[in-house]
């Protein structure tokens, strides 16, 4: 009896402790139902009558998801809010009025700012950065078109529109170097930056190089910058006008040349490009020059007819400097210094950058910058090429 009765006291309070562990574990209390939330991909913001009005993207998750054995469309995948205030949260607070479900931005992937509002860029940034859910990740673009027409881009295949320009850039930066992403952790960094230019890839419309059977297809492009000194917008460029960029973008990937000779002509596939920039001083000034020199490579693709290699290099490398310069007095005509010699300076020569700057704003001269090309040919593919005329 005595054994009996110690074993079932024992199992009691075993029995006991596993009740009051049970009691701390913790629940699902914070669960949440995917069907009581309203995610957002995409914020747009645009300025009107001194209010912002910002618009918010929401993706359909049945457009999202891949359907097994389906190529047929979803139906409408995206929605779009709206809202206005005074300030970016109480614009975001406008939108909340008319929901039916909570609004979420914690997958905010992407933000398009409007020409109208790009003065105010920083004050978007610091509103959008003072929600618990933001993330310094989402991708920051520029706008000269409706945001409303942004937002409902037709995609190829009919895929989800998480597949277009405004959340995969990099898919474009591959195969047709630019500008590249801009992430907004790099946006806060450069508009902070002293004798910094910020440049913002600016998304438009296209509606005239793809069709769907006949009808043409309202599809997404990157087509220029904005440009940004000190938080303040200067203006904007073409992507012809600021071509010459994409030879100082640190991921350039692929961009394609033609080189002339005297009897053909040579397509060539530029894979790789670098930079290096200097300082000096000129004899009897005071002046700063700069020396940029660019260093490339890339390998024959097409001809035509007979070209030989010198001509090709000699080629490449005069077109590459002339865009160069082209780019650089385009945007020293609008008081852009689009290849960062102040901030060189700022952080390379601060006492002489001070002395710059004690005048007020301060841009190079056309004649402060020396730029040197070099071009190296990898191969020539399946083509015979001589070395000299």
């Amino acid at each position: 009896m005595k054994n009996y009765s110690v074993s079932r006291s024992a199992r009691t309070v075993l029995a006991c402790c596993l009740l009051l562990s049970a009691m701390l574990l913790q629940g699902c209390w914070d669960e949440v139902n995917l069907q009581d939330q309203t995610y957002v991909s995409s914020l747009g913001v645009e300025l009107k009558d001194g209010k912002f009005q910002l618009y918010a993207q929401m993706i359909k998750f049945a457009g999202v998801a891949k359907v097994e054995g389906s190529s047929s469309p979803v139906g409408n995948q995206v929605w779009i809010g709206k809202g206005t205030g005074s300030t970016v949260l109480l614009a975001i607070n406008h939108l909340k009025k008319g929901a039916q479900s909570e609004i979420n931005l914690e997958h905010l992937k992407s933000i398009v700012v409007h020409e109208s509002a790009m003065s105010r860029l920083t004050d978007i940034m610091d509103g959008l950065n003072r929600l618990r859910a933001s993330r310094y990740t989402s991708l920051v673009f520029g706008t000269k078109s409706d945001i409303v027409e942004i937002f409902t881009a037709e995609a190829l295949f009919e895929q989800s529109p998480l597949n277009t320009m405004l959340y995969l850039p990099k898919v474009q930066e591959i195969q047709r170097s630019y500008i590249g992403p801009f992430p907004m952790k790099q946006a806060v960094q450069m508009l902070k930056e002293p004798g910094m230019t910020t440049p913002v890839p600016v998304i438009g419309m296209n509606g005239s190089d793809w069709l769907k059977g006949k009808k043409a297809l309202q599809v997404q492009e990157i087509d220029g910058i904005f440009v940004l000194k000190k938080s303040k917008y200067i203006g904007f460029l073409t992507e012809k006008e600021a071509s010459g960029l994409r030879w100082l973008n640190p991921d350039f990937s692929l961009f394609m040349v033609e080189a002339k000779g005297t009897r053909g002509k040579a397509t060539i596939a530029m894979r790789g490009a670098s930079h290096k920039l200097r300082v000096t001083h000129g004899q009897g000034s005071a002046d700063p020059v700069f020396k940029l020199s660019v260093q490339l490579n890339g390998s024959v693709v097409e001809q035509d007819q007979p070209i030989n290699k010198e001509e090709i290099v000699n080629s490449i490398a005069a077109s590459i400097k002339e865009d160069l310069e082209r780019t650089y007095a385009t945007g020293r005509e609008k008081g852009m210094d689009l290849y960062q010699l102040e901030h060189h300076m700022y952080r390379y020569h601060n006492a002489e950058w001070k002395k710059k700057m004690a005048g007020g704003d301060w841009v190079p001269r056309l004649d402060q910058l020396k730029i040197d090309v070099k071009f190296k040919l990898i191969h020539s593919g399946k083509f015979d090429l001589g070395e000299g005329t």
